[in-house]
Formats: structure tokens, C-alpha cells, sequence
């Protein structure tokens, strides 16, 4: 449906908020009858037929109330983001319009169109440049508005029974939404208006660059300045990149059924990459939930929809293996990239990036980010089991999180896995306040880092080598798993979390799930060795040959 400036105007967010406060009232009223008749006083004393009866009647109008419960909650749901979003476009329409007056020009609502305001002197050559600038902000605005305008239509309906309440896409429970459906509900507003305003302003600024291109082709260079033409094509590039982020995260959140922006952090204006965090499942509810930190080289651009994929993979696995186990299937997984890796500097080829990745100067912040972060999935979630995964430089970065968080006496953490790890910046496992046998290491055999580069952990300050046998060391090499499956083995440092053959998990990524399911028998632990001992001379000159030290 096509919406004018004028449809905007006559918007009123207030209608929408009556809508959802009643229907939440009403999910209120039904859960709170749905409780009522299970106190009931007779259920303790009568018995009977009759009484058995009577309560499978009973029980049968609990489950309607529940389910008429949580639909009203879903209508409530979609009645207030909509007016957060009503709120949002009469905001920005209101900004366009004043930028309008200053310019000397003022927005017809119904043609949708701007022109000079009463009494202007403007040349035609100054309302060319005005409408340049402001029309395709409107235009992105009106497209945005006509998006709002179909789910309002859907709320309205739903809400007075035109259509079904959706049983696709985020759930909402009988306490009403959680808090992480409630900040992603925030950040994905914000992260939709600001896609809208970025792509207005590539969009305006390529047409300025083309036109004045144009010009210097017709023969008119002194339209403007090379200088000018250069700065305004930085600016775009550099618009354009942050774009790119923003694209990215909204790609991201597609790539599972249900997921959560749980983290949003635009860092407008500043040059650095966009921040975020996509949850596939509910961390608020979900009985086992992961947080993955990446390495070198990763960015919200590059890596997040990757990442909410392989996230995705992970639970799929992590619920297989609840299901055979008959554990209560329940399970979400965190994609983070809250934090700034040193770039890859075989990408770069740069001295400074591959400093930046032998010591801890963006770990550290990094690490900060991430222990306030795995408190926050504590609170909101204290019963659930949280697994933290932390890969190359993301593994120093997670374990100097962990270890910030012990020295506070916090242990939000039950399990953690450090994998294809250049070294965790300790000297003992006991720093990071993780139960003993709950901190793991994994390496591929042909993994450079965790077999090279982590040999080289002590001399650089990053304290012991993780793989010298303090942790047990869950395998990432082919073989079969305890199910029976023959799985593929990490061949390379960005194997771990990938499927192998098969569109399958290696065993890298079974591990993984066997971890955050908490079933420990699933677990494919390697043997740990004892280093030979170094051969002596006995009498009579003759050198004994070691013998293997015990495996386990």
C-alpha cells in the first residue's frame, strides 16, 4: 500500500499503545484465571469419576486460556512496535521538515514532494540542490512508512480476529516478553531506521557526485573543485562501508528461524565497525545456551552472518543430542561480535596488525565487553547453563573475561572451550574460576596457531601453553563420534565451527554441542600423554629406550 506524508501526519502512536495495553491486560486476566482454577480448593478434596471429569474439563479450558493468554500477548507484541516505529518515522519526518525550512523549501503532504516555501527568491539551480537532498530521505521514509503501515494493518486484525495469530517467529511467553526480546525488539527498530537514513544519504551523495561528474564531462569545471568532488567521494566510500555493516547484520538475522539482536552498537559517525550479537533461540529462556567469541581477522561485515549460520548448525546438534539423551530439548546459541579482533595481517600485510595480534591491547577491552555481557545472560537467566566458546585470538579475549570475572567473585560460566588458541594469558586453569574438567582446549592437527603459535605463548607474556596437557583436550580429528557417526576433522583454523561432509558438524562442532548440552559421556576426550622422559646412561654405556607414559 502506497503512503503520503499526509498518512503520516494523521498517525497517532497513542491508538496503538490503548491496543496493546489492553491486550495485555487481557493476557493478564487469562493467566491469571488459568492459575486460579488449579487452586481451586475442590481439587484438594473431591474425588471421584465425576471429579476426574471434572478436572479434565477444567484442564481443558486452562490450556484455551493460556493459548487465548498468549495470543493476546502476541497482538500486544505487534501493536507496540508499532507505535515505537509510528513514534520513530513521525520523529525523522519532523527533522526532514525543519531541514526543509532551512533550506527554504517546505514538504507538500499530498504530492510528496518538496518546493519552495511562500515568497521564495530561490534560482532554479539552489532548488535543484535542495531537492536532491531531500527527497530521497522522504522517499526512504514513505517506503519505510508503508512497511509500518502493513504490520499495523496486521496488528488491527489480529487483534479483532480478522486473521490468525502468526504460530511462526519469536515466541512469547505467559510472563510476556523477555527482557532480551525486548532490548532486540529495541535494537532492531534502530537498526531498520538507521539502514533507512544511511541508504538516503548514499543514495543522495551518489547522485551529487554523478551530477557533478556530469558537469565537468559537459565542459563546466568550475561547477565545482577537485578537492570538493574528492571529499564528498570520501565521504560516500566511507558511508557506504558503514552500509555494508549494517546490511550484514540485517542479513544475519535472517539466517535462522528465530533469533534476537541482543547487542547493537552502530558506532555512528565514528569509523569503526558496527558492533553486534545475534542470538538463534531465546538466551532468556533456553536451558543451555553458548556465546561464541571469534578471532583475527572477524568483523560484523565479514563474519556475522557466517557465524548466526554456524550458530544455528550448533544448536541443531546440541538439541539432537538432548533428544536421544531424553533431556529437555532447549537450547541457544550466541553469535558475539561485541568486541574489535586485530585485523588478519596475512589480508593486510601489515607489520602493525600482525603486532597487534601478539599481544592483548584489543583483548583486553574486548574482554571487558564480554564478562559484563555473560553477567547480564546470568541474571537474566540464572538457572540456565551457560557455555562460553572462544576461538584463536577470541579465546585470549574470552579467557581474560573469565578471568576479570572471578577476580570479582562473579562465575556466571559453567563450561568453556577454547579452541585453535595462540595462548590464554595465564598460568594456571584455576584463574578463570571454571570447575575443574569443565575448561577445554581443542586444536586441529594441521591448525598453524594452535600448533605453532601457541608453542610460543610463554615468551610473549601470554603465560603457559594451553595445549601442554593443564586442560583436557576435546578432539577435533575424523573419526566416529559415540552415536556412531563418522565425522570429518579440522583441516584448517577456520574449520572448527564448519560443516564437513555430509552438511554435517565435525567433530569439532559435535564437541562442541556435547559440551553446551552438558552430557558429558558424549564428549570425545583425547588421550592425555606424559612427555618421554629423556633417556640416561645406565651402566655398562647402553641407552635404554623410553617407554610411553600412561594414557587416559
Amino acid at each position: 500500500m502506497t503512503v503520503s506524508v499526509a498518512d503520516i501526519d494523521r498517525w497517532d502512536s497513542g491508538d496503538l499503545r490503548e491496543v496493546f495495553h489492553a491486550t495485555r491486560s487481557r493476557a493478564e486476566a487469562a493467566a491469571e484465571a488459568s492459575n486460579g482454577m488449579a487452586r481451586l480448593p475442590a481439587f484438594q478434596t473431591w474425588g471421584g469419576d465425576a471429579a476426574d471429569a471434572a478436572k479434565d474439563a477444567i484442564g481443558k479450558t486452562r490450556r484455551d486460556l493460556d493459548e487465548h493468554g498468549n495470543e493476546a500477548l502476541a497482538v500486544a507484541r505487534a501493536a507496540d512496535r508499532a507505535a515505537d516505529q509510528i513514534e520513530d518515522v513521525k520523529s525523522r519526518l519532523a527533522n526532514l521538515r525543519e531541514r526543509a525550512h532551512q533550506l527554504g523549501m517546505e514538504l507538500n503532504p499530498f504530492s510528496n514532494s518538496f518546493v519552495p516555501a511562500a515568497g521564495s527568491t530561490m534560482d532554479p539551480a539552489d532548488v535543484a540542490l535542495a531537492e536532491a537532498e531531500l527527497q530521497p530521505q522522504l522517499t526512504a521514509l514513505l517506503a519505510e512508512a508503508a512497511a509500518i503501515d502493513d504490520e499495523l494493518a496486521a496488528a488491527i486484525n489480529m487483534a479483532t480476529g480478522k486473521t490468525p495469530i502468526p504460530t511462526e517467529g519469536p515466541p512469547v511467553g505467559p510472563e510476556g516478553l523477555t527482557p532480551t526480546q525486548v532490548t532486540s525488539d529495541a535494537n532492531e527498530a534502530r537498526l531498520e531506521s538507521e539502514r533507512s537514513r544511511v541508504q538516503g544519504d548514499v543514495d543522495r551523495m551518489q547522485r551529487q557526485l554523478d551530477e557533478w561528474a556530469r558537469q565537468a564531462y559537459m565542459g563546466n569545471p568550475d561547477v565545482v573543485s577537485k578537492d570538493q568532488m574528492a571529499e564528498l567521494s570520501a565521504k560516500l566510500s566511507e558511508q557506504k562501508k558503514y552500509l555494508g555493516d549494517l546490511d550484514s547484520v540485517h542479513e544475519a538475522l535472517g539466517k535462522a528461524d528465530e533469533t534476537y539482536l541482543t547487542v547493537f552498537d552502530p558506532r555512528t559517525g565514528t569509523g569503526k565497525p558496527v558492533l553486534a550479537a545475534v542470538a538463534v533461540g531465546n538466551p532468556d529462556t533456553a536451558k543451555n545456551v553458548s556465546v561464541t567469541v571469534p578471532g583475527v581477522g572477524s568483523t560484523t561485515k565479514e563474519s556475522l552472518p557466517s557465524m548466526v549460520s554456524e550458530a544455528n548448525a550448533l544448536r541443531a546438534e546440541t538439541l539432537r543430542q538432548l533428544h536421544l539423551e531424553g533431556l529437555p530439548e532447549s537450547a541457544a546459541t550466541i553469535a558475539w561480535m561485541g568486541y574489535d579482533p586485530p585485523p588478519n595481517p596475512i589480508n593486510t600485510m601489515s607489520p602493525a596488525d600482525a603486532i597487534a595480534t601478539m599481544n592483548d591491547g584489543q583483548a583486553v577491552p574486548g574482554a571487558h565487553s564480554l564478562s559484563n555481557y555473560l553477567e547480564q545472560l546470568h541474571q537474566n537467566n540464572p538457572d540456565g547453563h551457560l557455555t562460553l566458546f572462544g576461538h584463536s585470538y577470541g579465546s585470549l579475549t574470552s579467557s581474560l573475561a573469565l578471568q576479570e570475572l572471578n577476580a570479582q567473585g562473579l562465575h556466571p560460566v559453567d563450561d568453556v572451550v577454547f579452541y585453535g588458541s595462540p595462548g590464554l594469558e595465564l598460568s594456571n586453569p584455576s584463574q578463570l574460576g571454571i570447575p575443574d574438567g569443565h575448561a577445554f582446549v581443542m586444536r586441529g592437527e594441521t591448525d598453524p596457531i594452535a600448533g605453532i603459535v601457541a608453542e610460543l605463548a610463554p615468551a610473549h607474556g601470554w603465560g603457559i601453553n594451553p595445549y601442554d596437557g593443564s586442560f583436557p583436550q576435546l578432539s577435533a580429528d575424523v573419526g566416529v563420534d559415540p552415536g556412531g557417526v563418522l565425522r570429518d576433522g579440522v583441516q584448517s583454523h577456520a574449520d572448527y565451527p564448519r560443516l564437513g561432509s555430509g552438511d554435517q558438524l565435525r567433530m569439532s562442532g559435535y564437541n562442541l554441542a556435547a559440551v553446551l548440552a552438558g552430557i558429558p559421556d558424549n564428549q570425545v576426550i583425547m588421550p592425555k600423554t606424559v612427555p618421554l622422559p629423556l633417556p640416561h646412561i645406565v651402566p655398562g654405556g647402553q641407552v635404554p629406550l623410553p617407554t610411553a607414559g600412561p594414557g587416559r
